[in-house]
């Protein structure tokens, strides 16, 4: 097939930005973060959390709600000081729908809180709500605008700290284990990862999600910041500052036709960055690369037949995505067997070999532009690295996908120099932003006292 193998140059291209390129966006996404934090109109819309990093000498038991897609998780937390952190109890709700009322989302949430808790004893609760969201206090916030394909009526514009509230208060009647519980913190899920970070290590001032969406938070000192900010929770020199930084639009030069026709066809306005690194959207631009090259008659002639989910938007997915990374065999024989479960008839091992190579240019671009948020902003609040930075990082995508960490690692190095990149330190954490919710919790409950 020497049409689909001449194309592999031109995709290559296509998803490899030039360092003069990323350079550029690096400089465009921190004057973003300035206009943000400077309370101008940004693409980064860099919202203040009104808490501090904790000190790691927080404790108690508290209870966390993590409501970061259609998977919402609540965690019971023991904090024993000495950033010493243990899990009581965790379990998980998979959401019917993503749409409806407001009372569609949150009363099956608060049942689901009731079910977990011990009647009889009192709980601070931290809300981990990873949507972009204006907060008014430490346990406040309005959702401005709903992401990840999410569109539930009478939400947008209204506290959804309230709304949780309200809907704990309509079944207490039935669920008695409710009357004790106090919603005290509300936090996006990178403020989340990064106090779960930070709480065991100080060096930690970054937390980021790589999962169906992605986002950074990060701690700035308040010298940074021209604008007078409400008083913070817990340090009151520094704040935690929600990015939204999915949103970040100084990447148009970089997109490729297939992401601006993902675009186009989204229901979630803007999130450029977002699109071209999350797992909603990569196993989409696979998809959208295939349909292309069957129209331009460039190859994978066939891969669109009736039972083929390359013919159904959004049904080649992430996870596809990271099972055909997996297969290192030399005939990609799991590969092979993977297509042919999607709807896709017997292919050749030239088609299997650029497929696979499609999948995993889509994903290093992915690991790459995470690499640059993370540069961007390192340099931002540190021009001359004198600090070591620690980035917390949580999410199925980086978790889960084959080199990810070693790509953004890869990329960071490129982008700092190699002495340089080890300033600033990638550190996993799993479940860090429904921990770190309740450690919001206690760093408000003390703040508060």
């Amino acid at each position: 097939m020497p049409d689909l193998l001449d194309s592999l140059p031109t995709l290559e291209a296509l998803f490899t930005p030039s360092p003069e390129s990323v350079a550029s966006s690096i400089k465009k996404f921190q004057a973003e973060i300035k206009r943000g934090l400077n309370g101008e109109n940004s693409s980064i819309a860099m919202h203040p959390s009104y808490v501090s990093r904790p000190t790691g000498r927080e404790v108690g038991e508290f209870v966390a709600l993590d409501m970061g897609g259609s998977n919402v998780r609540v965690t019971v937390v023991v904090l024993a000081g000495d950033g010493v952190i243990s899990v009581k109890q965790h379990e998980t709700l998979r959401l019917s729908r993503i749409d409806g009322e407001a009372a569609d989302l949150f009363d099956p949430i608060a049942a689901f809180i009731g079910s977990v808790l011990e009647e009889g004893r009192n709980y601070d609760l931290g809300f981990i709500f990873a949507f972009p969201t204006d907060q008014a206090g430490v346990n406040r916030g309005r959702l401005t605008k709903w992401t990840k394909e999410f569109a539930f009526r009478g939400v947008e514009g209204n506290d959804v700290s309230e709304l949780l509230e309200q809907s704990i208060v309509r079944q207490t009647g039935t669920i008695p284990e409710l009357k004790s519980v106090s919603v005290t913190a509300l936090a996006n899920d990178t403020v989340g990862v990064l106090v779960t970070g930070a709480y065991s290590d100080a060096r930690c001032d970054m937390g980021l999600i790589v999962a169906t969406g992605t986002n950074m938070a990060v701690a700035v000192d308040r010298t940074l910041v021209s604008r007078p900010l409400p008083p913070t929770v817990g340090n009151p020199d520094e704040m935690l500052f929600n990015m939204e930084c999915g949103n970040f639009d100084g990447v148009v030069s970089i997109q490729t036709p297939y992401d601006r026709i993902l675009d186009a066809e989204s229901d979630s306005q803007g999130q450029l960055l977002e699109k071209m690194i999350s797992g909603r959207y990569l196993g989409e631009i696979v998809r959208l690369v295939v349909a292309g090259m069957i129209s331009e008659g460039r190859g994978f002639s066939g891969w669109n037949g009736l039972n083929s989910v390359f013919r159904v938007p959004y049904g080649f997915t992430t996870e596809h995505l990271s099972d055909i990374a997996h297969d290192e065999t030399p005939e990609l024989a799991g590969v092979g067997m993977l297509l042919n479960r999607l709807g896709v008839g017997a292919v050749g091992i030239h088609e299997r070999s650029v497929f696979k190579k499609t999948c995993q240019l889509v994903a290093g671009r992915s690991a790459r532009m995470v690499a640059m948020s993370i540069a961007a902003t390192t340099l931002y609040i540190d021009p001359l690295l004198e600090s070591q930075h620690v980035v917390a990082v949580d999410g199925s995508l980086f978790r889960g996908y084959p080199g990810y960490q070693e790509g953004v690692q890869a990329g960071l190095q490129e982008m700092l120099g190699d002495s340089a990149a080890e300033r600033a330190l990638v550190s996993y954490i799993r479940d860090g932003s429904g921990i770190g919710a309740a450690i919001i919790a206690a760093v408000a409950g003390a703040g508060s006292s």
